[in-house]
């Protein structure tokens, strides 16, 4: 590692250990350190660090002053939406979608602060490309606070899972009705949600039940069933295919009583995690799946 090498992991240990008075000597010292990047095939920048994604799995963590550190690297001119090597590079590698995507912060309570933080700092939240990947990746991701707080700062949200994740039923009725007209209009988002194909209603309902339960909005999953979303019907989750194996996986309890009250069997085996509910439930909590009702 060359010396300027050396220099910036000790940057970036400082930043995911919270040690902000030695982080603040390092820039004083080096200003030069706020827009270097990393030696490895990460090249992430210090300010990628804070989102403890896109980094060597040892980095991945956020100290409780994760906001201070933030500030004070956006104060210092880090570039807030630059891209890293992560995950492929692209739009999907700033550091907003890799926040709105990681598990450190939101462990720590502070993903929807920083957030905020970023936003306030210059990064679009429509994303680099206007294609609304920020919004999409916590939707998909299950991470509701980010999700809403982006939408609360104006990310673009004009697309059934959009309306389903953030619980806005009246809108979700707009573009799923028998017969609407909306759906005339609808254009794959992102790339993310341009894997359903050609805005078939079936398949648009059935992903919106994904996203529903995935953020616990029990009204809105109770309206898809309605209108024939399956609650075995397989979809292309992040976490599970089933919609009762993903509302056990995120704990959104009220959304899994409401699925298997519909008719969702405990007992299949999802063909993506290789287990079922019921599994996952007991090993959460081997008294989970009674109190379920399973």
């Amino acid at each position: 590692m060359s010396e300027s090498g050396r220099r910036f992991a000790a940057a970036a240990r400082a930043v995911v250990d919270g040690r902000v008075g030695e982080l603040t000597r390092l820039l004083d010292a080096y200003p030069e350190l706020v827009g270097a990047r990393s030696e490895d095939t990460y090249r992430a920048t210090l300010l990628h660090h804070v989102a403890a994604n896109g980094v060597p799995d040892e980095l991945q963590r956020s100290p409780p002053n994760a906001v201070e550190i933030a500030g004070l690297l956006l104060e210092r001119g880090a570039e807030v939406d630059t891209l890293s090597g992560a995950h492929g590079g692209g739009p999907g590698s700033t550091p907003l979608c890799l926040l709105v995507s990681s598990w450190p912060p939101f462990e720590r309570g502070l993903q929807a602060e920083l957030v905020r933080t970023l936003v306030a700092g210059g990064a679009r939240v429509e994303g680099v490309a206007a294609e609304g990947l920020p919004l999409a990746t916590a939707l998909t991701f299950g991470y509701t606070g980010a999700a809403e707080t982006l939408a609360q700062l104006g990310a673009p949200s004009g697309h059934p899972f959009a309306a389903a994740g953030l619980g806005r039923l009246s809108e979700l009725q707009r573009w799923l009705q028998v017969g609407s007209p909306k759906l005339d209009e609808l254009d794959p988002w992102t790339p993310l949600f341009g894997r359903v194909l050609d805005g078939q209603r079936a398949a648009l309902l059935q992903e919106s039940l994904h996203f529903a339960v995935t953020h616990g909005r029990t009204e809105v999953a109770a309206w898809l069933i309605e209108q024939g979303a399956s609650v075995a019907g397989q979809t292309v989750g992040h976490h599970a295919a089933l919609p009762l194996l993903q509302a056990v996986f995120v704990r959104e309890y009220e959304a899994a009583r409401l699925l298997h009250a519909s008719g969702a069997d405990a007992d299949e085996v999802c063909p993506k995690r290789g287990e079922s509910a019921r599994q996952h439930a007991s090993d959460i909590d081997p008294q989970l799946p009674d109190a379920l009702g399973f």
